[in-house]
């Protein structure tokens, strides 16, 4: 205890030695210099700088973790919005800027640091990142204080909050919700004890009833605070269920980021996958986890969690831009409440591919950004999506061309003029997807143009071939009601049912009105409307198309168009059924129905347990819970008993093994054949006495669709257990 608290004493002692060094030659550097004098904001950021160094430098616990992420999420973004001089006087709005463009730099200095390989054998180790990093911000310094003098546009920022009012209490609230998530889970995980994620499950629907009655009173500040807040909570409830990750696309996301990890160094061609050219899950972890130091895992689970919780925040001022704020509020709920926000963490490029994609709409539509930094960060972040995630870029790209050429277009057929509007963005984007997925990234270029051309193939047969055996297809066949057979299935087919009918009678509306949301909207973000309609027209049309992305992942990234939509639709059908007081009634009935089904409480208390959140058992808690034992075995397995042996396991098991780095086969229980090889068993298999063969059944709320165990037993004939521990066996 002595050597610990001494050693604390040396440390506090430093930072002081360093403080007053720093203040001391500050004092004499003459005005011609780089002289600090008077700029609040840039002497804490050398500070907070110098505090990082030492505090990772030393590995102070908690401290490192803590200071580390403040730095890396927030400073490089802040500083290069100063640099812009962008005057942004909402704090939100610059919190996710710069939360934005300081992770997208972080990926770029991974980038060029990774190039220098072999001349710095592990580009991406500690002290590359933190001297890169030291010299690379403190040349931002330099150049924020040469554009702006002595005071920097973030000193002007007004709060725009009382925290003397009685309403206060409505921002300070929600910061209850993470916290009763972190302590739901814990307490789910180790005592499966669930009551605190229940009545978080309640307080968040009763609050926004409170928040949208008090509507007129609060502060502008209140409703993007509460949806950062809530968004947080539902991405950390996802995440810190189960000490493991949890998710499906996640594990071969992980697996990449090990392989970069490994080495210290980003390798393409070590894994030759569309995921590992994803820079979001290969460079962008390990520079946390080097410069954090917290486990991996964590890296995924929290610190991607806290990152992705601006995401509602943008698409509120997305929204708020084109109606009124309380509608904004509604439209950016209607977003986060979708299943796959709530499984985000599951897919973690993707994360990244929408948080950069809503930035770039984000700025694009703001009018306080000046023209040409409006075009530096909008190109930033295109570019950061192209390096994040294959698929959204696609979707991104194709999207904002349409959006920047209509400028063109309106003026050559309206006012037969010839104005090459948005031309240079229009190349530069042009530009970095060309040197990307040619020189960089050209697994994804092939995989992008296989799955077109298995699409356009799948078109001229009628999509038949694929219709009755695609995970997409099945789920699009599920928004009719085909396939279903529990009640609370039934109940969330219903009530997103209507999301879309809302939707569809928003198009209607803006359709019949369209001069007037030409005057209100905008004909740019208009286009951004019906490319995103014809977008999931495609979808329906083509059911391999939604094999390849999912339909509900297309649904979610076009909702940064579609979202206000949903909201005009039930405004509309309000005044047609002349009840348009009840607007807000109808919203929120709609919203928080929406929340109770993507959540699985109604199917918790209609008695069937669908949430691998707060129910114990089903089909959901069999996939997404980890046990560490199941880990332990098929690390056992790696270690001692593959020598290139096949593996075989059924469905969900999968993932287990992917922590080993093992590929499994589960085809062996559709052909019913007795497997050559291992047999791997998990928990779900060993401790519930079921086994998955296919994917619908992990769609489906009717746990009588996992086949019990021992219809299976013919296909153990023949092999011995080698291994158990209690909750993993293996069979040969």
């Amino acid at each position: 205890m002595i050597y610990k608290k001494d050693y604390i004493i040396k440390i506090l002692n430093l930072i002081k030695s360093v403080i007053l060094t720093y203040f001391k030659i500050k004092k004499n550097i003459s005005d011609t210099m780089f002289n600090l004098s008077g700029n609040r904001a840039l002497s804490f950021i050398i500070i907070l700088m110098l505090l990082t160094d030492i505090v990772v430098l030393f590995n102070v616990p908690f401290l490192r973790p803590v200071l580390t992420f403040i730095f890396l999420t927030f400073i490089p973004g802040m500083l290069i919005l100063e640099i812009l001089k962008i005057n942004i006087s909402n704090i939100l709005k610059r919190i996710v800027l710069s939360v934005g463009l300081s992770v997208s730099f972080l990926m770029l200095l991974g980038l060029i640091l990774n190039s220098f390989y072999p001349y710095i054998l592990k580009p991406l180790s500690l002290y590359p990142l933190l001297i890169s990093l030291n010299i690379l911000v403190t040349l931002l310094i330099f150049a924020a204080y040469k554009v702006n003098g002595d005071r920097l546009n973030i000193e002007n920022i007004n709060l725009d909050l009382n925290f003397k009012s009685n309403l206060s209490s409505m921002v300070i609230f929600p910061i209850l919700f993470p916290f009763m998530a972190i302590l739901g889970t814990y307490l789910m995980n180790v005592q499966q004890n669930n009551v605190i994620l229940l009545l978080l499950m309640f307080i968040i629907p009763l609050y926004i009833i409170i928040l949208i009655y008090l509507r007129n009173k609060i502060s502008n500040f209140t409703f993007p605070f509460s949806l950062w807040m809530i968004g947080l909570t539902l991405l950390l409830v996802h995440g810190l269920t189960s000490f493991n990750l949890i998710g499906r696309d996640v594990h071969q996301e992980f697996y990449c980021f090990q392989l970069t990890l490994e080495n210290f160094h980003w390798n393409l061609f070590s894994y030759y996958d569309p995921y590992n050219a994803c820079v979001s899950i290969t460079i962008l972890p390990t520079i946390y986890h080097v410069l954090l130091n917290i486990s991996p895992e964590y890296v995924f689970k929290l610190v991607f969690a806290l990152i992705g919780s601006i995401i509602p925040m943008i698409t509120y001022f997305v929204f708020k831009k084109f109606i009124k704020r309380t509608y904004a509020f509604y439209a950016s709920l209607f977003f986060i409440f979708q299943i796959f926000f709530i499984f985000l963490l599951g897919a973690v490029r993707q994360e990244f591919g929408f948080i950069f994609f809503f930035l770039a709409v984000m700025v694009y539509f703001d009018t306080e950004i000046r023209d040409i930094a409006k075009k530096i960060i909008f190109s930033i972040f295109i570019f950061s999506v192209l390096i994040s995630h294959y698929t959204t870029a696609y979707i991104a790209i194709t999207l904002m061309l349409l959006i920047l050429i209509t400028p063109f277009i309106e003026n050559l057929v309206l006012k037969r003029k010839l104005t090459f509007i948005n031309l240079d963005v229009i190349l530069i984007i042009l530009f970095l997807t060309f040197i990307w997925y040619i020189f960089a990234a050209q697994v994804q270029f092939e995989s992008g143009a296989s799955a077109v051309t298995a699409t356009v193939s799948s078109g001229g047969n009628g999509g038949s071939s694929v219709a009755s055996s695609s995970g997409g297809s099945s789920l699009l066949l599920a928004v009719f009601g085909i396939g279903l057979k529990s009640t609370a299935n039934w109940i969330s087919v219903i009530v997103n049912d209507l999301t879309f009918i809302f939707i569809g009678f928003g198009l209607l509306s803006i359709t019949w009105k369209f001069k007037y949301y030409i005057n209100k909207i905008g004909l740019q973000y208009l286009v951004g409307i019906y490319v995103s309609i014809l977008l999931l027209v495609t979808v329906v049309l083509f059911p391999f198309a939604s094999q390849l992305y999912g339909a509900e992942r297309l649904f979610i990234q076009l909702l940064i168009f579609l979202a206000p939509v949903f909201v005009i639709g039930i405004i509309s059908a309000t005044k047609i059924i002349r009840i348009p007081r009840a607007k807000h009634v109808v919203i929120l009935a709609i919203l928080i129905s929406l929340f109770v089904c993507n959540t699985n409480l109604h199917a918790h208390f209609l008695g069937t347990p669908y949430s691998p959140y707060f129910d114990n058992s089903g089909a959901a808690r069999d996939e997404y819970f980890i046990h560490n034992e199941e880990i332990v075995a098929a690390n056992w397995l790696s270690n001692y008993g593959l020598n290139k042996t096949k593996i075989n396991s059924d469905l969900i098991t999968k993932t287990r093994l992917g922590y080993a780095n093992i590929n499994s086969n589960s085809s062996f229980l559709l052909e019913n054949v007795t497997p050559s090889g291992y047999l791997f068993l998990g928990y779900a298999n060993v401790i519930s006495g079921k086994m998955y063969k296919s994917d619908g059944e992990l769609r489906n709320m009717d746990n009588t669709t996992a086949m019990n165990i021992d219809k299976y037993m013919h296909l153990f004939l023949g092999k011995s257990r080698i291994y158990d521990n209690g909750f993993s066996r293996i069979y040969y």
